[in-house]
């Protein structure tokens, strides 16, 4: 099993940022190399990734489920799937605490067992690149909650009276 795990902060409230990461068009638009995305349910995706490991290049069927654990707080993400002969099975807490300036700290942990061709490849390679892959979904999500900050900033100076001093 290989572990993946990071933290970013975002200027949202937590309430904000965990109706994000609990929609399935918001969460399946983070996956890098999304090839297409159908939604199944409020808690279900599946995704057709395209993944690439050294020579070896396909596509990969992934079913996505969230469970809460602890509303607007925490979550799982388990994600199975395969293509290639190969098979994926990861599982990635979520969790999500206030910050002192009203933001939100968001913190993940990803555990995968890859099995397969693409598993035999070379643990060294094999893992740099899920590790790559995992950081580049992850470095999605905060770009995407950025671009949510930053409209409703705008939003929200669109709103004040002019002359205001808020």
């Amino acid at each position: 099993m290989r572990t993946y795990q990071g933290d970013f902060f975002i200027d949202l409230p937590r309430p904000t940022v965990w109706a994000f990461v609990t929609d399935p068009h918001q969460m399946g638009s983070c996956i890098p190399d999304l090839l297409q995305l159908d939604v199944e349910s409020e808690t279900r995706f599946r995704a057709l990734v395209r993944v690439g490991v050294g020579p070896v290049r396909g596509k990969f069927n992934l079913q996505t489920e969230l469970t809460v654990t602890e509303p607007e707080k925490s979550g799982e993400l388990s994600i199975r799937g395969g293509g290639m002969g190969s098979r994926v099975d990861m599982k990635t807490k979520l969790t999500l605490s206030d910050t002192e300036n009203g933001g939100t700290k968001l913190d993940w942990r990803c555990d995968a067992v890859i099995s397969g061709p693409i598993a035999s490849i070379g643990g060294r390679l094999i893992d740099n690149e899920a590790k790559k892959i995992t950081e580049k979904m992850f470095a999605n999500l905060r770009e995407s909650l950025s671009s949510v900050s930053k409209q409703a900033a705008a939003a929200s100076a669109d709103t004040e009276e002019p002359g205001s001093t808020d």
